[in-house]
């Protein structure tokens, strides 16, 4: 919307050959308003006390009710756009958050993912298999379902599609496998630990060092 004013007074002196002066006031008020592509003009011009008003729209002369009525339309036609805009702008930025805390809650269940599958390759060597301690860190149904259960279903998760934005199952999925690779680890520790202690063969304590010493 563009508005421009133009007040004008202009005053013109003439000198009559005889002698006799004559005064002519003339003053203009001049507005101009863009809307909705288009062009309102209000003129008022006064000249020696006599007003004379034209209303125009794209230069058109129109009434002045109908000028009115235009101008109406036009102006509420300008704030429904800017209305429209305003909401297509939150729109967007909800859909940019909606992305970025999606692509965050993707990437930690990735990592938290991975955490989990190289905890579980330390207990791949057959020789811990007798050492394995549970009832502790983990029960022995527990540990053997992160692996057949668990981290399939993370995975189902991790690459299914996100509706409406809703980021719930990922994060239902974080909280389980959250600090699960600590105590996965926490078990392989115990496990070695255990092994040496009730171990008295050394071709099985050589073993134990190769396996401790590659993680």
């Amino acid at each position: 919307m563009k508005t421009t004013f133009f007040p004008l007074c202009l005053l013109f002196f003439l000198q009559a050959s005889a002698g006799l002066r004559e005064v002519e006031e003339l003053s203009v008020y001049y507005k101009k308003e863009v809307l909705d592509g288009k062009t309102f003009v209000y003129r008022e011009d006064v000249a020696n006390g006599v007003k004379k008003q034209v209303w125009t729209i794209d230069g058109t002369p129109v009434e002045h009710e109908d000028f009115e009525q235009e101008l109406l339309e036009a102006e509420k036609e300008v704030r429904r756009r800017e209305r429209a805009s305003q909401m297509e702008r939150r729109e967007l930025q909800h859909q940019e958050r909606v992305v970025a805390v999606t692509e965050l809650h993707k990437k930690l269940l990735r990592l938290l993912i991975q955490e989990v599958e190289t905890a579980l390759k330390k207990f791949d060597d057959y020789r811990l298999g007798p050492f394995l301690l549970f009832d502790q860190l983990f029960s022995r149904d527990e540990f053997e379902a992160i692996e057949k259960d668990l981290i399939p279903q993370a995975k189902q998760v991790l690459y299914s599609g996100i509706e409406d934005g809703d980021v719930t199952p990922l994060a239902g999925m974080i909280r389980k496998l959250d600090g699960l690779s600590d105590r996965l680890h926490g078990l392989f520790q115990e496990t070695v630990n255990s092994a040496i202690k009730r171990c008295d063969d050394t071709k099985m304590l050589k073993d134990l060092l190769a396996i401790v010493s590659s993680h």
